[in-house]
């Protein structure tokens, strides 16, 4: 696991729709979290994908964050793949 491996993941989902498509289609977490760990290779814990999120959001607040993990994106303003993100990170 490492914060490489996060951030090679959220960069990745910044470039490809069709992957964030894929993702949604997946929808349920556990199924979502298998997959990108099994299929997709990367592994990597929340608190890794949190820094990676953060290393590349640094306007980003800690309440922001947890916004999106609680569901409320439309109140944050968090982008898609952000949110894409932080669903993931229930490895």
């Amino acid at each position: 696991m490492s914060v490489e491996s996060a951030a090679a993941f959220y960069d990745r989902l910044a470039r490809d729709a069709s992957l964030r498509g894929k993702l949604k289609e997946i929808g349920d977490r556990e199924r979502l979290t298998t997959y990108v760990r099994d299929e997709l290779g990367y592994d990597f814990t929340r608190d890794e994908m949190k820094k990676a999120i953060f290393e590349r959001n640094p306007e980003m607040t800690d309440e922001d964050l947890q916004g999106v993990v609680g569901g409320s994106i439309l109140e944050t303003g968090i982008n898609d793949v952000q949110h894409m993100a932080v669903i993931a990170m229930g490895l």
